[in-house]
């Protein structure tokens, strides 16, 4: 699978369940962690998921804790 592949079906999976897992990730795409690793600093580099220990959330997922704690 090429980067924008990965990048472009770990967007897709960031959007539909607001966050992902490293691990899940590395399995379901068959690639070392660190490869998603490098593809989840990336994409949080171009701001377009936030980077968290273990995995990722999406943007939305920080706006909406924004929102709770105003």
């Amino acid at each position: 699978m090429l980067k924008k592949e990965r990048q472009a079906f770990i967007l897709q999976r960031i959007n539909v369940h607001n966050k992902v897992l490293s691990s899940d990730l590395s399995q379901e795409m068959d690639v070392s962690e660190d490869t998603i690793r490098r593809d989840l600093n990336e994409l949080a580099e171009l701001n377009k998921i936030i980077k968290v220990h273990g995995g990722a959330l999406s943007k939305s997922f920080q706006n909406s804790l924004q929102r709770s704690n105003i």
